[in-house]
């Protein structure tokens, strides 16, 4: 069967239903258009294409993920256009905004995408993880973080192999837990538990390895951790044993972290002193000295992303240190966090935007103007 042919057909049922008095509006399958419009940058020049129209906010996923659906075909996004937050979907070549799911709100920090599946999504509805295919909009329930628990974690991520979630959740006041759900039998397992806040959970790309940080919105005597996906080897990741091995005079303050995809290095910002690449091992190198606040790598690791608290977007080439400037003011109106990041072929950056609405946009890097890098 032809899934383009397919798509269209339920895409046009729904856009049909949905306009029959009486019939529930933004339900799951539900042809909202086309509303992307384009302007180029004053500064750079650079065209940048804001998906949704005002009137109702979109955000993206978070940055240390592809937002980009396997076969680079959908961006995927949140907004409340609906009532609600709910889950939608825009066709890269079109612009067509489709909506996933319905009910009760989903959180923009609760779902991921199937590398291995270019229909399949993930998305945590309360304690149940769900499945969903976002071509005919059909959903299962995978399985139910179990108790005990005062309240659920940050977004899911898949593993390498996509057969298990990694999850966590907060058990009761004093203690945190990381666990893994098998996402053919729905089988839930401890990996670990801390008696801290945990916080950035993520599955290494190739590794059976989990990253995770002690969260405390600042300054952590620890902050990056590693741990064995069977719950063994939890130790420090990035950690200067000697003070006259830090980057700065005081311990370094490491935050917003990301792995790159192809080279199973991180990401990391160091507050107030640049962006490092670290590996499994913990040894770090840095790759640009500056102010930036989040930090995003292409799949080969060859390119990352950068924003600053300016409001503006960079490209950064890792071999170099050398950036280009992509877009400004995308802070003008609303005080948005970019979370920017790269479509799995390289070819496109997605951010959340405030610059004349609350959006999210994309760069395609084919057609950027003649400009010179800087050093």
């Amino acid at each position: 069967m032809n899934l383009h042919w397919y798509s269209s057909v339920w895409a046009l049922v729904w856009a049909v239903v949905s306009v029959v008095p009486g019939w529930p509006q933004g339900q799951a399958g539900k042809d909202w258009g086309i509303e992307r419009q384009s302007y180029l940058d004053p500064v750079t020049q650079v065209r940048v294409w804001e998906l949704t129209a005002s009137g109702s906010a979109a955000d993206n996923l978070y940055y240390h993920m592809s937002n980009f659906t396997a076969d680079n075909r959908f961006l995927i996004f949140v907004s409340d256009r609906s009532g609600s937050s709910q889950i939608y979907r825009a066709e890269i070549a079109t612009g067509r905004i489709v909506q996933l799911t319905q009910g009760a709100k989903v959180s923009a920090r609760s779902a991921c995408l199937d590398h291995t599946n270019a229909r399949r999504l993930y998305y945590l509805r309360g304690a149940d993880v769900m499945a969903l295919d976002i071509l005919d909009f059909s959903e299962r329930t995978v399985g139910t973080i179990p108790q005990p628990f005062v309240g659920i974690g940050g977004q899911p991520t898949l593993s390498g192999d996509g057969k298990t979630l990694t999850l966590s959740k907060q058990r009761d006041q004093d203690n945190w837990e990381i666990g893994l759900l098998a996402v053919d039998s729905g089988a839930y397992r401890t990996v670990i538990t801390q008696g801290f806040r945990i916080g950035h959970v993520q599955h290494h790309p190739s590794l059976p390895l989990i990253f995770y940080v002690w969260e405390t919105g600042g300054y952590a005597p620890q902050r990056t951790w590693l741990v064995n996906a069977d719950g063994t080897g939890n130790r420090p990741f990035y950690f200067r044993a000697e003070q006259k091995e830090w980057f700065t005079p005081l311990k370094e303050w490491i935050t917003h972290e990301s792995w790159v995809p192809d080279t199973g290095e991180m990401v990391m910002i160091n507050d107030k002193q640049g962006v490092m690449l670290v590996s499994p091992d913990g040894k770090a190198r840095m790759v640009r000295e500056g102010h930036f606040w989040h930090a995003a790598a292409r799949h080969d690791g060859k390119f990352l992303l950068l924003d600053d608290f300016q409001g503006r977007l960079w490209l950064l080439e890792t071999a170099t240190g050398n950036m280009r400037l992509l877009a400004t003011g995308i802070r003008d109106k609303l005080k948005t966090h970019p979370h920017a990041s790269f479509d799995r072929q390289g070819r496109y950056v997605q951010f959340h935007t405030g610059r004349a609405h609350e959006s999210v946009a994309v760069i395609d890097l084919r057609e950027l103007p003649p400009q010179f890098w800087t050093r």
